[in-house]
């Protein structure tokens, strides 16, 4: 019996191991004597166990396959931690998938294939169609800029103050409670920011443009209309479970929330200055080199990553299939909401696969997780935040100088 491990992160919260698990019956019964163990872990989790394993292979467990954001695809494989999938597959061809995700899955000069494409989101903003309506509100107005959206915000956390019911007017869409590049791109790249230049070569978000679109959103939790944490420090409830107005999320409801379901209209992220701007989220499966089994391994990946096993996994987490040609098909079950993804999808980027992404990610959150711990506190003071983009561009820009 063959043993593989598949590390994969939340996808589904607490139903991510059963979900997967029934997801690879159909593996199972083209390979009978393969065994395949599930771990589920944060990306945190995941980068500090793949330099664990940079810096010693023999030291603890190790994946066969792993699910990693898309664009950490050539931090990873400029470290040569991942596989050549060529070098397995020499036919290989990344037109199977969507465009958009293409160039996610190599190293920019690079004929090697170390990542496919599995699923993505696109992010609009939902609302709850009858709190606005108890209220007087008119979504189509106040949801079209972001000032507007400031207002909505202002107005609930005012009639909600001591009362029962919904406790937050605008849920964090972030897992760690905390802010992430992911976050923060859409107010950034709408106010005409940006991350990095284009060829990479150096920082650009402690400009003022970019700088406001941070702030933009961080001042969501600042102001209190964002959730950090829930009762007992545990993960604070959101607008699919009752307790918020609104949302930012890439996803579509998950199924059986018919009723909550039926309340929700969606609309893009409202733009912070400029046009409009959205962030296109692509996950991606690949294999650890020198995993051991790499034929068996590929097998696996190539099985989730085939068409329709991609349309049915993205289906029951509420994502979008990366596989061409099916990746629209989950919104004919979501009729309502299709006109949002569709005019977000005009407006939509991705994070930069750049060689250095992943340390230059992380460098951002730990900047943002000293600046929630301040909120926390009841310390933060805005000024705080362009000392903390000031530091955190120093040290990437040292990074981006490193990897040139």
């Amino acid at each position: 019996m063959r043993e593989l491990h598949f590390w994969v992160l939340p996808n589904n919260g607490f139903d991510t191991f059963p979900t997967l698990k029934e997801h690879l019956a159909l593996f199972y019964r083209g390979h009978p004597d393969v065994r395949v163990t599930i771990s589920v872990g944060t990306a945190a989790a995941l980068w500090t166990n793949l330099f664990r394993i940079l810096k010693d292979p023999s030291s603890g467990a190790r994946p066969h396959v792993l699910q990693i954001p898309s664009h950490w695809t050539a931090s990873l494989a400029q470290l040569g931690l991942l596989q050549d999938l060529r070098e397995l597959d020499p036919g290989l061809d990344l037109a199977r998938w969507v465009p958009a995700a293409r160039d996610h899955c190599r190293v920019a000069g690079s004929d090697q294939i170390c990542s496919l494409p599995w699923w993505f989101e696109l992010r609009v903003l939902y609302y709850r169609q009858d709190i606005f309506r108890r209220l007087g509100l008119d979504p189509r107005r106040l949801l079209a800029g972001w000032e507007g959206m400031r207002e909505v915000c202002r107005v609930l956390a005012e009639k909600w103050r001591g009362s029962p019911g919904p406790v937050y007017p605008i849920a964090n869409p972030n897992p760690r409670r905390g802010v992430s590049m992911a976050d923060v791109a859409p107010c950034l790249w709408s106010r005409g920011g940006d991350f990095f230049a284009r060829d990479g070569s150096r920082v650009l978000f402690q400009r003022s443009h970019a700088l406001g679109g941070v702030s933009d959103y961080f001042d969501l939790i600042a102001s209190g209309w964002m959730p950090l944490t829930g009762p007992n420090g545990l993960a604070p409830r959101n607008l699919f479970d009752g307790s918020c107005a609104m949302q930012i999320s890439g996803r579509l409801p998950r199924r059986g929330k018919k009723k909550l379901v039926a309340t929700l209209e969606a609309v893009p992220v409202p733009p912070t200055g400029g046009a409009a701007a959205t962030l296109l989220g692509m996950q991606s499966l690949a294999l650890l080199r020198d995993c051991g089994e790499p034929e068996w391994a590929y097998g696996l990946l190539r099985d989730l990553a085939d068409p329709a096993a991609e349309e049915a996994y993205a289906g029951d987490i509420g994502a979008f299939p990366a596989a061409d040609g099916v990746a629209w098909r989950p919104l004919a079950a979501a009729p309502h909401f299709r006109e949002a993804f569709e005019r977000s999808l005009g407006a939509a980027r991705m994070l930069p696969n750049l060689r250095a992404m992943g340390t230059l990610e992380q460098v951002f959150e730990r900047s943002m997780e000293r600046l929630v711990g301040d909120v926390v506190q009841r310390a933060y003071e805005p000024e705080r935040l362009h000392q903390e983009i000031i530091r955190a561009s120093a040290e990437m820009d040292y990074i981006l100088g490193l990897n040139s």
